[in-house]
């Protein structure tokens, strides 16, 4: 899990100012990489499927964020009230290893 703000500006202001023709401003790009060893999956948290079969979805239950379409688990109610401010990065690529240990 991460998210990712250019200039404290969100996914969704990006698009926006994209679809009206206006340029990004320029700044420095800013990336927040959280990890969390031994937390619930990202489908747990924040790529829920509740519509999917009971094997493939997590125990939580989904709740509307400040962005239309878009849900987050139950257990985040603060990261709800600000979604308009972050983006979850689905994949990313690394070298090295994933292990906590190092």
């Amino acid at each position: 899990m991460g998210t990712l703000a250019l200039g404290g500006l969100s996914l969704a202001d990006l698009l926006r100012r994209q679809a009206l023709g206006a340029a990004p401003e320029a700044s420095a790009t800013v990336v927040i990489f959280v990890y969390l060893p031994r937390w619930p999956s990202h489908i747990d948290l924040y790529d829920m499927k509740p519509d999917a079969p009971v094997e493939i979805r997590g125990e939580f239950k989904p709740i509307k964020t400040n962005v239309p379409g878009m849900d987050v688990c139950e257990l985040m109610p603060q990261q709800a009230k600000i979604a308009d401010k972050w983006a979850v990065i689905r994949g990313f690529r690394t070298t090295g290893s994933h292990d906590s240990q190092y």
